[in-house]
């Protein structure tokens, strides 16, 4: 089936989702009745009630199915998301961003099983089963690059263990394309530009790739999305960003070349708020990666 979408763009659900192909307009699942098709939308609506979708170690994306209060049944949406393929339905998957927002397209899945996982809270905060699906995308990518700094240490790892080593390769990349498809349920977009449209943001480690242990370089907490001018001044030590959320500039930065970034650079500058597992991985890159060019600048 041809869809007019691609792979981490954003979209308006109700005119350019529900407009084109039809199907309810709210909820977390749309089963549009003049087209093949199944629409599954991930986000924070479960994080309200105690729970959230998620991506395990194998790549396989846990998705909550739908029903408010009381245990999930195994009808309406739910159903068409367990049976997508016996119906010969393409099941997709859309992003939340949040309320009045577009929603990113993260393209085709296939549903490969479900299980109910006990004691889940309802809207009400009540225990109750929830029906959880195991979905498998069925893309190359999310629209999203490595860093420059990131790409370049996964190739060196991957020619350090010989050109034959066919499964470490596919280990190594599988690593980080788990470590993109975790980030983007933590990070919006940039917090320097504010672009969420994945196709011009890049997947940066905030404790480089090199210096992180084999969980921390699949944590999405680890990261940042970021864009590409942006991506290179944070990777190679330029920027940073201090536990209070601010932006902070190596004065070993080139004023000419800071002046023309087109970026807000500005001390004052607020990002948002980190996570406490961010700000663990912040401190080291402010203490290796940043103080690098403090020292520099400073002889």
């Amino acid at each position: 089936m041809e869809l007019p979408f691609e792979v981490g763009a954003l979209y308006n659900r109700q005119k350019q989702i529900h407009g084109v192909f039809g199907g309810q307009q709210q909820g977390g699942i749309s089963t549009p009745k003049e087209h093949p098709l199944v629409i599954a939308f991930t986000g924070e609506a479960g994080v309200s009630h105690g729970y959230h979708d998620f991506w395990d170690d194998d790549e396989v994306f846990h998705y909550f199915g739908e029903g408010q209060v009381g245990d999930m049944k195994y009808v309406a949406g739910n159903r068409a998301i367990g049976e997508h393929v016996k119906d010969g339905k393409t099941l997709v998957v859309f992003q939340m961003m949040g309320k009045g927002r577009p929603y990113r397209y993260l393209g085709r899945f296939i549903c490969q099983s479900s299980y109910v996982r006990p004691d889940t809270p309802d809207g009400k905060g009540q225990p109750r089963a929830a029906i959880v699906f195991r979905l498998r995308s069925l893309e190359a990518s999310l629209g999203l690059a490595a860093s420059e700094k990131d790409q370049a240490e996964i190739d060196a790892a991957i020619d350090d263990v010989g050109a034959t080593s066919t499964r470490r390769e596919t280990e190594v990349r599988t690593k980080q394309r788990l470590f993109r498809e975790r980030l983007i349920g933590i990070e919006k977009g940039c917090r320097l530009t504010g672009i969420e449209d994945l196709r011009f943001l890049r997947a940066s480690h905030i404790k480089p790739w090199a210096d992180s242990t084999h969980s921390e370089r699949v944590d999405g907490e680890n990261g940042l999305l970021l864009a590409p001018h942006a991506d290179l001044l944070f990777d190679r030590g330029w920027i940073s960003f201090s536990s209070s959320g601010r932006v902070l500039v190596s004065s070993a930065l080139p004023t000419a070349v800071k002046n023309r970034l087109g970026l807000n650079l500005d001390a004052s500058l607020r990002c948002g708020v980190f996570s406490p597992r961010q700000h663990s991985f912040l401190d080291f890159h402010r203490d290796v990666v940043f103080e690098r060019h403090q020292r520099a600048a400073n002889f």
